[in-house]
C-alpha cells in the first residue's frame, strides 16, 4: 500500500465514523429508554399469583362441604 492509499483509508474510516455517530447516540437513547428502564409499562396487566384459586378446585371444595 502506498502512503496515499493509507491516508485515503483513514479518511474514509473517519468519515464513516463521524456520519454514524448521531445514529449511535439516537440508538443508545432509544435502547436505554425502552429496554433498560425499570419503570413498569402502564398497558400491561399484572397477574397476582399469590391469590390463585382454580375454578375446578373451588367447585370440588364446595361439593364436599
Amino acid at each position: 500500500m502506498t502512503f496515499a492509499e493509507i491516508v485515503l483509508l483513514v479518511a474514509v474510516g473517519s468519515g464513516i465514523y463521524l456520519l454514524l455517530r448521531p445514529i449511535q447516540r439516537w440508538l443508545e437513547r432509544y435502547l436505554v429508554k425502552n429496554l433498560f428502564s425499570r419503570h413498569p409499562r402502564g398497558h400491561r396487566r399484572a397477574i397476582d399469583v399469590t391469590h390463585f384459586t382454580s375454578y375446578a378446585l373451588h367447585k370440588k371444595d364446595s361439593d364436599h362441604t
